[in-house]
């Protein structure tokens, strides 16, 4: 498992995501998940997160949200 900083713009919000998932596919579905959950299906497709850095490496599971988030731009 690693530590993972994913972000999403849409207009002039941008929402976060961190969290630990087992790789970047599995990130990326997870911060569309919990945006979903939180603000209303504004977390759009997998494909529309970036995957900014590793933030750790080899961190201990399970998958999990670890705080999201928004702004506007």
């Amino acid at each position: 498992m690693n530590k993972f900083s994913c972000t999403r713009s849409l207009g002039e919000d941008i929402f976060y995501a961190t969290l630990i998932a087992e790789n970047e596919q599995q990130a990326r579905e997870m911060a569309v998940e919990e945006t979903n959950k939180k603000w209303s299906r504004n977390g759009g497709r997998p494909r529309e997160w970036t995957v900014a850095i590793i933030l750790e490496a080899r961190v201990e599971g399970p998958a999990r949200i670890l705080d999201c988030g928004h702004r506007e731009a």
